[in-house]
């Protein structure tokens, strides 16, 4: 028998863990890596960018000792083993960090969290846990968001801090929660709420940050893609009741007292009717064009028999 053989029967068989994990992607990649080709500029924003990815988990590393994390890339995994205590709710709150700081700098990013079994070492990551964060990165999320397996809200009753009791645990975590119109849960990065209040954003700074943000929603509605701005279609939909809300507040609300300026910053706002409407038309025509393509399609066969 070799040394060689010898030695690796002395490591330990990989096996699966029951961890959260997190799988995070750009939205726009190429066209981010293309746009640094001709501006050399733009690949040192996008090399900050994946930085700023690439650091998520990374203030508690050493805290959180089961935390792995690989990227590779424009994307990220990081995962913990579901007994570290306030595992979920620390990586939902770096989550948010990183997802608003890089909105703000012009990127917007996809990805799932979920729970389940996953072998994850300093070179492999492998297991039905990183398949389904991937489906729902890939297949479900669509548009520019982190979706949120609600069965990791289990995991932070059952491993919450000695302080907490279950509910509180699962109530912090819900916080990051938001449903969206199609019944799934993500981190919604675009509401006064949840970029301040539960975040812990700048409250002076969040006209600014929807500025950011109302630059790139031109940018996608304006883009000759109509799958691009069908993405952009669903968080101007979000911006603009972020804007309506802050609208809302009655004059003599201690809020608008307070914060008077911003709030007619805000409320000034572009909301992109025009484009927003050209937009639709497009993505309208494209999902017919799709049906059209499709064999079998009763337009398809009027095209055959009239030829």
């Amino acid at each position: 028998m070799t040394s060689a053989n010898t030695e690796s029967k002395k490591k330990k068989a990989p096996r699966y863990q029951t961890r959260l994990v997190l799988f995070l992607d750009f939205l726009g990649f190429k066209e981010h890596v293309e746009r640094s080709a001709r501006e050399p500029a733009h690949l040192a924003r996008l090399v900050a960018a994946m930085d700023i990815v690439g650091g998520i988990g990374a203030s508690h590393k050493g805290v959180l000792k089961s935390q792995k994390v690989t990227q590779f890339s424009d994307s990220i995994v990081v995962s913990y083993k579901v007994s570290e205590p306030s595992a979920v709710f620390l990586l939902l709150n770096e989550i948010a960090f990183g997802v608003l700081d890089l909105a703000e700098r012009g990127f917007l990013v996809r990805g799932g969290v979920t729970v389940g079994k996953l072998y994850h070492s300093k070179r492999h990551v492998v297991g039905p846990a990183m398949n389904e964060a991937y489906r729902l990165e890939s297949k479900v999320a669509k548009y520019p968001r982190v979706l949120i397996d609600p069965k990791v809200l289990k995991v932070a009753r059952a491993a919450r801090r000695s302080e907490h009791s279950p509910e509180d645990e699962a109530g912090y975590v819900s916080d990051f929660m938001t449903k969206d119109t199609d019944g799934h849960y993500f981190f919604d990065y675009v509401s006064w709420r949840s970029v301040v209040a539960i975040t812990g954003g700048d409250n002076d700074l969040y006209a600014d940050y929807l500025g950011c943000l109302s630059i790139l929603i031109r940018d996608g509605l304006r883009h000759d893609d109509a799958s691009v701005q069908e993405k952009f279609l669903w968080l101007r939909r979000r911006y603009k009741a972020a804007i309506e809300e802050i609208k809302a507040i009655p004059a003599n609300h201690p809020y608008r007292a307070e914060n008077g300026a911003m709030c007619e910053v805000i409320a000034g706002l572009p909301i992109f009717r025009i484009d927003t409407k050209l937009a639709k038309a497009a993505v309208k025509a494209a999902a017919k064009a799709k049906v059209m393509a499709k064999p079998g399609s009763r337009t398809r066969r009027r095209r055959a028999r009239s030829d």
